[in-house]
């Protein structure tokens, strides 16, 4: 006889776990409670806002500001669910101007942790103490205190200790919490901030501190060199802040900080806007960076989309793209406006006119010119020539018939027809069995019924990339010692960071040592490095470390490498017109690789034209 399983009735959850659910979706580490409990200081308008964290805060978070304070009634009432100041109506949601407004935060924090507030208004003698631990009101009290009000958490995840299993290290929990203190910063004006961790101060933003002497004091004078504001309008959309001019670039996006109404957001349609805005200005890989401060309307965006309100939603993702993109475009235009034209450049062997290169853009501040760097030039020792056991080879290859170039036509006899003018071309035989080069960018190698056409850049990035891979997993590199030490400032997010992590930029050939606060000096470098692009690098492992997981793969140094690889000097550039003999040996090289054909980025290197291809093109075969 078959027996059915009791289904359970329908119940009420109780108080308690529904309080510690609602936690999970707003208290996702201590980054969330400091985000929290900041963004309250900002609303109750302080000018001054104190964060102290102890352990990463596991242990304490505390966040003191000078706000307008609260009553003891509004004091013990906030600590409840959906208890808020902010709004009355279902209508309100519609014109939001605060950060918080649905009053879960201190609730949902409240439930988790042993929670302290100190809060006193500037008309009241003295201020009151509500202590309450994993949800449950246990002390009210009057006490002497500052105009403000002071929010001490301890023991976050006390009572759910599964939860407290899935934070990360220390180090990547403690530079999420310097990043939400680093955003609101940069967007308001005004309002002083500083952060301790055990004490120590980390970061300090004066009150009255531009937005310029804020970007300063977090990345450094030399990121804000190549930074320009930018100040417009366009149909309600007021868009302000700094943008990077083309110079400044990072192969990541981790640079770019979009603001709406004075908070921190995350939006797909900002982005693109942005980055539309540098079309053409940047080559693939490289994204812009900025700060970029948007305020409309609070009818227009939609901040109720996610429980940390991080993500936001317009009502026309469209327009809003398209607004940014034009004024970033026309901030960039006006910078190229006001650029020296460069000097002539002489193209030889150019077959129409060559239209002038746009004007490049300037620094904001004179700094010497880097010295010309010498076109790459093949060596014996840049490309070994032992061929590996087992690894087939390409066919020998065909002689390349012709190569054109242009030659100066013939002058006329006087009185001669006059004929259209038109490029002259001779041929010019194969040489050394070197491979034709086509628009300085690919190499042509025919063999038997097809034709491989090779991106000579992808190529020698590769080469480049498996040979910086053998060498630093040998550790057979020659360091080659600085001079002059590279400074790099790190923004205080990422400082303790690269102190903690030394040892692993060592092994991607760099040796990296403190310098004082938050800046560091490269004192060595694999020689493979070029020197300029260092910096980008550190940046780039130092945000793959935030996230945490990256010594957690199997993969470690392959992923390292491969962002190291972006440091890599002498590729061999798209446009850049190879010797024969620089062009042999490419093709040498590429004759040694294993499959799968692709740079380190993943581009494809090589492609090809097969015989059949080219008879139906003209016909030949249906």
């Amino acid at each position: 006889m078959s027996t059915r399983t009791n289904i359970p009735s329908v119940r009420i959850l109780p108080e308690e776990v529904a309080n510690k659910i609602a936690a999970g979706e707003v208290v996702e580490r201590p980054a969330s409670v400091v985000k929290e409990l900041v963004e309250n200081a900002i609303d109750a308008q302080a000018t001054r806002i104190t964060v102290r964290i102890v352990a990463a805060g596991r242990r304490t978070i505390e966040v003191l500001d000078n706000g307008h304070g609260m009553t003891e009634q509004d004091a013990v009432l906030c600590l409840e669910r959906h208890a808020t100041s902010k709004i009355r109506k279902a209508s309100d949601l519609d014109n939001i101007t605060t950060l918080g407004f649905r009053g879960e935060a201190l609730a949902s924090i409240a439930a988790v942790s042993r929670l302290e507030m100190v809060t006193r208004r500037e008309r009241d003698d003295s201020a009151t103490r509500v202590r309450i631990d994993g949800g449950v009101l246990r002390d009210v009290s009057k006490v002497p205190g500052a105009v403000g009000t002071r929010i001490t958490v301890n023991r976050l995840y006390f009572n759910t200790p599964a939860r407290a299993k899935f934070l990360k290290g220390m180090t990547t929990e403690l530079s999420q919490c310097i990043d939400i203190v680093q955003r609101h910063a940069l967007c308001h004006p005004g309002i002083g901030f500083q952060i301790f961790h055990n004490d120590k101060l980390l970061l300090d933003v004066p009150e009255n501190a531009t937005l310029r002497e804020r970007v300063a004091l977090i990345w450094g004078l030399g990121f804000l060199r190549d930074m320009v504001e930018i100040d417009a309008e366009r149909n309600g959309v007021h868009i302000q802040g700094l943008i990077g001019s083309p110079v400044l670039s990072r192969s990541h996006r981790s640079h770019q900080f979009f603001f709406l109404n004075g908070r921190p957001v995350v939006n797909r349609s900002l982005q693109y806007g942005f980055e539309d805005g540098y079309s053409e200005l940047l080559t693939i890989g490289r994204h812009p960076v900025g700060m970029v401060l948007l305020d409309l309307s609070p009818l227009a965006a939609d901040v109720n989309v996610h429980p940390t309100k991080r993500e936001i939603r317009f009502r026309d993702e469209r327009t809003i793209r398209d607004i940014v993109r034009d004024l970033v475009r026309e901030r960039l235009a006006e910078l190229r406006a006001v650029a020296a034209p460069p000097p002539p450049v002489t193209r030889p062997m150019t077959f129409a006119p060559a239209s002038a290169p746009p004007a490049p853009f300037p620094r904001t501040e004179e700094r010497p010119q880097a010295q010309e760097q010498p076109r790459f030039e093949f060596t014996p020792q840049s490309l070994p020539l032992e061929e590996p056991q087992g690894i087939p080879a390409l066919d020998p290859l065909a002689p390349v018939q012709t190569e054109f170039h242009e030659v100066t036509p013939p002058e006329r006899e006087e009185g001669a027809e006059q004929v259209a003018p038109g490029p002259v071309y001779r041929p010019i035989g194969h040489v050394d069995d070197a491979p034709m080069q086509l628009f300085d960018t690919y190499l042509l190698v025919p063999q038997d019924d097809r034709l491989l056409i090779i991106d000579q850049h992808a190529l020698h990035e590769r080469l480049t990339y498996d040979r910086l891979l053998s060498d630093l997993e040998d550790n057979e590199y020659q360091s080659q010692q600085l001079a002059v030490p590279l400074l790099v400032d790190i923004p205080p997010s990422h400082a303790r960071l690269l102190e903690r992590n030394l040892d692993v930029f060592q092994k991607i050939g760099l040796t990296v040592e403190p310098f004082g606060g938050n800046t560091f000096q490269v004192t060595s470098v694999c020689h493979l490095y070029e020197e300029a692009r260092v910096p980008d690098v550190i940046y780039r492992v130092l945000d793959e470390l935030a996230q945490g997981d990256l010594f957690d793969r199997a993969d470690l140094m392959t992923d390292l490498f491969r962002l190291a690889v972006t440091a890599c000097r002498g590729s061999v550039k798209a446009g850049d017109r190879l010797m024969p003999e620089e062009r042999r040996r490419l093709l040498e090289g590429f004759r040694r690789l294993r499959p799968p054909y692709t740079c380190p980025h993943g581009r494809p290197i090589i492609t090809e034209l097969t015989q059949l291809q080219m008879e139906k093109s003209f016909r030949r075969r249906q």
